[in-house]
């Protein structure tokens, strides 16, 4: 498995259980109702996610993630 899958996978798995926990607390807490709760939930994950990118440095392919919280992108080295 190359390495652009492996992070497909992975940004998905990272999207999925935010949106899951976000849409938890929506409905566990009575704030929302009707089609917002995946609305907002959706929103909430799309903006907390973090991103990864693959880029070519060296002729060696290396994995960056970045994120809301981040200024820089950091090296990802257990991908």
């Amino acid at each position: 498995m190359n390495k652009a899958t492996k992070i497909l996978i992975v940004q998905f798995a990272f999207f999925a259980s935010i949106f899951l926990a976000a849409r938890f607390l929506i409905v566990h807490f009575n704030l929302l109702s009707g089609l917002w709760i995946p609305i907002v939930s959706g929103l909430l994950a799309v903006v907390l996610a973090p991103q990864f990118k693959v880029f070519k440095i060296d002729g060696k392919e290396t994995v960056f993630m970045a994120w809301l919280f981040s200024k820089k992108g950091k090296p990802i080295t257990w991908l």
